[in-house]
């Protein structure tokens, strides 16, 4: 066993979903990596994540484990992942402090790693993902939506235009203008004729299927689909572990 763990954060609901989409890495992870490996959610669970940290690193810590690198699984840097989780995580340290103040002195146990989205492989991903659904003729014809969450906070949703583009696609988001009923007038006005949309969502859930909502009133009017979320359990997992490594 290494002497660092690795943490995943999710963002949570109470959708018993995500909880179990959680597991569900973390059952992959743990048979790709020998380290000490937890996980647990920003929101949704009886427990802060602050709670959940210092659970997990009161487990960790009598087996020899010197540090817990946390791994926000997390597509955009908004205010999760800049203010939220750094907050948690700041308390988190200061409790344990009581607890263990012989290990934590002047250090912190915890290493926030840089959040899932920001890999530069995750726009090869994206391409390939468009690709795979994507007829080869007529591609002039057809138009590709990068659906994302989206943030308020300034500069965030950077990333995601600079990604559509990278995919030959237009932007759109879930929280923020503009939103996909936007986009989609947009194509049709320019005389698509198809249009792919793909969540960019880690899991299927309660948004993927509202957006599958949101498309149904255009069925007659175009061809549209909506892909499935573009990283599998094991890719994310992957990038996670190459980032960790």
């Amino acid at each position: 066993m290494n002497a660092a763990a690795l943490f995943l954060v999710t963002h949570g609901s109470r959708d018993p979903r995500s909880w179990l989409a959680l597991q569900n890495l973390l059952t992959v992870a743990r048979s790709r990596s020998d380290r000490y490996i937890g996980g647990g959610c920003l929101e949704g669970q009886e427990l802060s994540l602050s709670q959940q940290l210092e659970k997990f690193a009161a487990e960790a810590i009598p087996i020899g484990i010197s540090e817990i690198a946390i791994l926000p699984l997390f597509l955009l840097e908004g205010v999760h992942v800049s203010n939220d989780i750094p907050e948690q995580v700041a308390i988190a340290n200061s409790n344990l402090q009581a607890l263990f103040p012989n290990l934590c002195i002047g250090k912190s146990i915890f290493r926030t790693m840089a959040h899932l989205g920001s890999d530069p492989q995750i726009s090869k991903l994206l391409l390939q993902h468009f690709k795979k659904y994507s007829e080869v003729s007529n591609l002039e014809k057809r138009g590709r939506i990068l659906m994302s969450h989206g943030s308020r906070m300034a500069g965030a949703n950077q990333m995601v235009e600079d990604l559509a583009a990278q995919s030959q696609a237009i932007a759109a988001y879930w929280g923020v203008e503009p939103k996909i009923e936007t986009q989609i007038e947009n194509l049709l006005a320019l005389g698509v004729q198809k249009i792919d949309v793909l969540p960019y969502f880690l899991t299927e859930g309660g948004i993927t299927e509202a957006i599958a909502n949101k498309l149904n009133p255009y069925r007659d009017r175009t061809q549209i689909q909506q892909l499935p979320v573009p990283l599998s359990n094991e890719q994310i997992v992957d990038l996670g572990l190459k980032s960790f490594s």
